[in-house]
């Protein structure tokens, strides 16, 4: 009886202790689990304000973004408006680079300042005045006088009225060459061409007046022009005091010096440029007399003018020349080509070392690019400020060049 007793209570005791181990387990059990749950209860929040932070910082960065864009619309807008300003300012400043050296010639005569810029205004008003007057009409007349001898040349050519100066055998060797091409559809090519160039021709007379209006907007702004280039000239020292005083006055030699260089360039470049087109214009004139070629002030002028775009100005400003020679003689068409190779001998081993040996230096593949470019971005604006900037660059890259070797 004992013995039974005793096994049922060893048997009791190690249910227990079972049953313990049981409950303990499910204990740990339950304590994980309400670990885990408490954890995720956690993340939750912390998600989501990641999330809305992530969408707070995504709102932030994308109205950035849009004020940068309308900010830059805004900046290009008012630049835009005042380009005419912007104009205006900087023609009086490379006006008042071009005077000043001979301005500061008649101080040293005792002539004051405001004098001598009030003299040569008086100057160049006057033949600003001649030339509206009396060249404007007559060059506007030769203009239509050139668009209907290129459309005379367009009827030569078309009806084959043309005896070209070639031997005969030539002629027959030419024309076998074109036997196989439609000649029509050439004709009709070269009559387009050549009638929408006349066309062109007709309204340049136009097209100069409105770019001329367009950069000066009137009288109001031609007088504008005046008169800050007279201030500029007259006040050269405080004007150069003012863009020094915009950098920290430990540079202020160096900004004087380089100011100086700039703009000693940049007027030697201006008039040397004037004077070149003086000249280019002038023996154009005289050639072309010469020969006899019909509205020779006209084509002259275009020559002169086209000296403003180096190498490909004057060999485009030639080809109306030429084509007019042809339409009288093709003999004559010989004549002036030879003419205008002769004009550029002159012009690239004389004229140019002669007049711009202290001018800006630049290579005409950086000056082409540099008007091409402004023009592209500033329209205008851009094209009268390429060389200038240009300038003011090489002299840094050249100073920078210089201090590498």
């Amino acid at each position: 009886m004992s013995e039974r007793f005793s096994k049922f209570i060893q048997g009791t005791t190690e249910n227990i202790r079972h049953l313990r181990e049981t409950l303990h387990k499910l204990k740990e059990q339950a304590r994980k689990d309400k670990e885990k749950l408490e954890d995720r209860l956690e993340e939750k929040p912390q998600k989501e304000k990641k999330q809305e932070f992530l969408v707070h910082f995504s709102l932030i960065s994308t109205a950035k973004a849009t004020l940068v864009v309308i900010a830059l619309i805004a900046l290009s807008h008012f630049l835009e408006e005042i380009g005419r300003v912007i104009l205006i300012f900087f023609i009086s400043l490379l006006f008042s680079a071009a005077l000043n050296p001979t301005v500061r010639s008649l101080e040293k005569r005792k002539i004051p300042r405001a004098i001598s810029v009030i003299f040569i205004f008086l100057i160049l008003i006057f033949i600003l005045g001649f030339f509206i007057s009396q060249l404007i009409p007559l060059v506007v007349t030769q203009l239509y006088e050139l668009a209907r001898s290129l459309t005379n040349l367009v009827n030569k050519v078309t009806s084959g009225n043309i005896d070209l100066p070639f031997a005969e055998s030539l002629q027959e060797s030419l024309n076998s060459l074109l036997s196989g091409i439609d000649k029509q559809a050439l004709i009709d090519q070269l009559k387009n061409s050549l009638e929408g160039f006349a066309k062109q021709l007709d309204s340049f007379a136009d097209n100069t007046f409105g770019a001329i209006k367009s950069i000066f907007s009137g009288v109001l702004n031609f007088f504008l022009v005046l008169i800050l280039t007279f201030f500029m000239v007259v006040n050269e020292k405080d004007v150069r005091s003012f863009f020094v005083s915009l950098f920290p006055s430990r540079h202020g030699g160096y900004i004087v010096e380089k100011i100086q260089t700039i703009q000693e360039k940049i007027g030697y470049w201006l008039r040397g440029q004037v004077v070149l087109m003086c000249l280019m214009f002038t023996l154009s004139l005289i050639g072309l007399l010469i020969l006899g070629i019909d509205n020779a002030l006209t084509l002259a002028m275009m020559t002169g003018i086209a000296e403003l775009l180096p190498v490909i100005g004057p060999i485009a400003a030639g080809v109306p020349a030429i084509l007019v020679g042809f339409n009288e003689s093709p003999w004559l068409a010989i004549w002036v080509l030879g003419l205008i190779i002769l004009l550029q001998q002159i012009e690239g081993n004389i004229l140019v070392p002669l007049v711009m040996r202290r001018a800006v230096g630049l290579s005409p593949i950086v000056i082409i690019p540099s008007m091409l470019i402004g023009l592209e971005t500033l329209g205008v604006v851009g094209m009268i400020m390429a060389i200038p900037v240009a300038t003011t660059l090489s002299i840094f890259v050249r100073e920078y060049a210089e201090k590498e070797k």
